[in-house]
Order: C-alpha cells, then structure tokens, then sequence
C-alpha cells in the first residue's frame, strides 16, 4: 500500500507541476542547446590541447604551462559571482541573461582566437609565460560574461522539474557534439598540415600569410581558432534569438537592495554553502565531477600519444569517445526523468571508476582495447556532465521558498565558480606532476612519466568520481519534493494576487 500511494503521490505531483506551466517548444529547447556549442568547442579544445598545445608547441615547461592556465581560470571562477550579481540585475527588454549573449559573443570569440597564436619570442619562457596567462585572463574574463548568464537560463526558460531535465540532455548533446569536434579537428590539422599532403596544399598565399609557421602545427592550430571562433559566436546567437525568459524577478524585490553590493553577494554564497545543504551538495558534485573529467581530458591526449603510442589514431579515439557520450545521452534523461536525477547519476558513478581503471591496464601491445574503453567512458561521460547541472536549477525553487527571493545569478554563479576552480586544480596538478615526474616535449617518455599519466587518468579521476556519487547519495532534492517546492509557490503566488 505505501508503495503504491508514493507512486499515486508522485503521479499526482507530476499532474499539478506540468498544468502550472506550457512546455517548451522544441525549437527554444534545440536553440538552448546550440547556445552551449560555442562553449562545448572551447572547452574541449582548450580542455584538451591548451597544456599540450604550450608544452608542444609553444615552448614552456608543464609547470609554467600549468601555471598559466591555472591563473587564468581561478580569475574566471572568481569573476563568475560577480557577473551573477550583474545579471540578477539586469533588466531589459531582452530579459536578465540574454543580452549578454548578443553583446558577449564576438570578445569570447576574439579572446579564444588569441590563445592559438602564442608569438615565438625568441624562445624566451618568461615572455611567452606572460602572453599565454594574458590571453587566459582575457579569454577566461570574455567566458564568464557568456557563460554565467548562458547557464542561468535553464532556471529563468522554465521551473518545472522534466523540462529542465530535458533541457539539459539538449543542451548537453549539443554539447558534447561540440566536444567532438574540438577534440578531433586540432589533432586532424596538427597531423594534416605537416604532412605532405598538407604542404602541397599549401599555396604561395598561405606562405606569405603563415611565414614560419607555413606548415607547422603551429599553423594548424591558427586555422582551427579562426574556424571555431566564428561558429561559437554564431551558436551564441542562435541561443539569443531562439529563446525567451520567463522566470524574471521583480526589479523591486528584495534582492536588488541598495546595499546589497557584489561584496555582500559574494558573501551571500559563503552564506548559502554553509546553511543551504542542496546548494553544498550540488556545488561538491560539480567540483568533484568535473575535476574528474578536466584531469582525463587534459590527459588523455598525452597517454595517447606517449602511453599508447597512438598519436595517429587520436583523433579516432575521440570520435568514438564523444560518439558514444552523444548517442547515450538521450538514455540519461530517460532514467534520470524515470528514477530521480542523482539516484541515476550515483549508479553511473560507481561503475565509471570501474571503467576508468582499465587504462591503468592497457599497454602497447593492447592498445585496440582502448577503442572499447573509450565507447564505455564516453556512455557514463555523458551522465558525469549532465546530471549534475540538471540538479542545480532546482535549488534556486527551494532558495526562492525560504527567502522570498529569486537568486539565479547567485547560485550559478556559485556554481560555476566550483567548477571552474576544480579545471583550475586539475590542470595545475597535471602540469606540476608532469614536471616533476620530468616531462620531456616531443620525445619518449620515461617509465615514471607514463606511470603517472596512466594514474592520472584511470586511478585519481575515478576516486573523484566515486567521492561526487558519495555526495550525491544523500542530496535532499528529490523529484517529489521539488514538485512540491514548485506547488507551493506557485499556491503562495496566487494568494499573494488574490
């Protein structure tokens, strides 16, 4: 009998949630998502390739390599709070988030153009060091501003609880679309424009336009920022004109006090991390999850090329990587929408540790089971990367019934500073302990560098992993219990106009 009156009481719940609100169309849900391409390209290529692209090709150490980017994003983190009280601020005709989309995209595009074109500077590290933690601060100041008001738009597009599920698979597949392509293009080009192939293609024009760099990787990574940089404004902008705000909060309430400054906002988050489990818990599993995935992509592509010795093939192990994470990821909504969003995401992560560890198995000689490990890895990627933003909307409902306020901009800007501080950690841990372990850039690696790239990887990334299902296994949001959130705001809204 109880399991059955749940069941009634969830259906139930489900019924008053969607009367309360009109579905989104398909065409805002498909526009929503192209909004994340621009971000899906650069954070894989700058995810993937940025710390190999500088030790590569650029010419600095891993230490000062991972230094730089390290710097670059733990300004972006701390800039990310900031722009959440901007946009919980914004009023306009557009909505809160969306001009900044208009208004954002072409500097974002501009400022990942300029991390692809380090100069040589004679060879001079320091110069070099201080161009490339430059143009991180740029770039990293131009993502915020797109970003922060991009991911608040899951909670102002609607409240209901299957839609932003939904949501996020769209926005996530289009996502990890984007990934693919980043992953793949740079690693094509680097291989391509060298080749012979590639400099028989290369016409007199080019030489004059490249100089030096006329058939180098240093070439091909020019080519791929000039190409991703005018697709990741133009997805900006289809996001813009495709969607529409609905959940704005009155520019007379509470939250838009005089003395509530971006010190008290800031604080504000301390506050809410301290006091407000569901906000904790949503801001640990974003970290630990996407610590996880930085450490494996900033990785990968190194145990690729000096574990496996499969620099050619590359490119391949992406597509299959990121293929499998695309076709899966319409499986994840369908669980996380029948079983719960974290009861989903805790299963996938005790099983991808599992997955994880058998790169530590994999050698040389073994090298085509890595195919198969990377289908696996991109099927359970996909609910690392979706579920736990999935979760984070359904907090600012919970916030709003407590404090009568409605504080999107605060909580992803919490949010995504967690998770912008965790790529920071992650890439600054991979650059040191290469370095330590004595890195040494286009040559064969000793033993203890490949050992630690494979525990990087398949050891270090899966305990993170397992430690964010931990965390997840006690979130106090259920299905059930944000429905009932959303009906009682919705029942306190409507005696407050009666």
């Amino acid at each position: 009998m109880t399991a059955i009156s749940t069941k009634n009481n969830s259906d139930q719940n489900r019924s008053n949630e969607s009367k309360a609100e009109e579905p989104l169309s398909l065409k805002e849900k498909v526009c929503f998502g192209i909004g994340d391409v621009s971000h899906g390209l650069a954070a894989s290529a700058v995810g993937i390739y940025i710390l190999l692209y500088m030790t590569d090709v650029a010419g600095l150490s891993p230490a000062y390599a991972g230094l730089a980017v390290m710097i670059g994003r733990v300004w972006d983190s701390v800039t990310d709070p900031l722009m959440g009280w901007i946009t919980d601020r914004t009023k306009t005709r557009w909505g809160s988030r969306r001009p900044y989309l208009l208004f954002g995209a072409i500097p974002y595009g501009l400022a990942f153009f300029s991390l692809w074109v380090i100069p040589e500077f004679g060879g001079e590290e320091v110069l070099i060091f201080a161009y490339a933690t430059i143009a991180l601060l740029v770039f990293n100041t131009c993502l915020t501003v797109v970003f922060v008001p991009y991911t608040s738009l899951t909670a102002t597009l609607t409240s209901d609880y299957n839609e932003r599920t939904s949501l996020t698979g769209f926005r996530m597949a289009s996502s990890q679309a984007a990934f693919l392509i980043g992953a793949a293009v740079p690693s094509v080009l680097v291989s391509w424009v060298p080749s012979d192939a590639g400099k028989q293609a290369i016409s007199s024009m080019h030489r004059d336009i490249f100089g030096s760099w006329a058939g180098t990787p240093r070439e091909a990574y020019f080519i791929m920022a000039a190409i991703f940089s005018l697709i990741m404004v133009g997805s900006i902008w289809v996001c813009f004109w495709g969607t529409r705000e609905r959940n704005i909060a009155d520019p007379s309430g509470e939250s838009n006090s005089a003395d509530d400054t971006p010190l008290v906002y800031a604080s504000s988050i301390l506050e809410e991390l301290s006091g407000n489990k569901p906000f904790r818990s949503a801001v640990l599993i974003l970290l630990l999850t996407n610590c996880a995935a930085t450490l494996i992509a900033t990785n990968l592509a190194y145990y690729i090329q000096y574990v496996l010795f499969m620099e050619d093939s590359r490119s391949l192990i992406f597509l299959t990587l990121f293929s499998s994470a695309i076709v899966s990821m319409p499986v994840w909504v369908k669980l996380a929408k029948k079983y719960g969003k974290t009861e989903t995401y805790c299963w996938a992560m005790a099983v991808y540790p599992l997955v994880l560890a058998c790169l530590l198995l994999i050698t040389p000689a073994t090298r085509n089971w890595v195919y198969i490990v990377a289908a696996l890895c991109g099927i359970l990627h996909a609910a690392a990367l979706m579920i736990p933003w999935a979760i984070v909307p359904d907090v600012v409902e919970y916030d709003q019934l407590k404090t009568g306020k409605r504080r999107e901009g605060l909580f992803y800007g919490g949010t995504t500073f967690s998770y912008k501080m965790a790529t920071a950690l992650a890439v600054l841990m991979s650059g040191f302990a290469l370095d330590q372990l004595g890195y040494q850039a286009n040559v064969p690696q000793s033993g203890e560098v490949q050992m630690g790239l494979r525990m990087m990887v398949g050891t270090v990334a899966g305990l993170l992993l397992l430690w964010g299902g931990y965390i997840a296994s006690g979130y106090p949001l259920t299905r059930d219990t944000h429905a009932k959130i959303v009906k009682e705001l919705a029942e306190k809204k409507a005696g407050e106009q009666s």
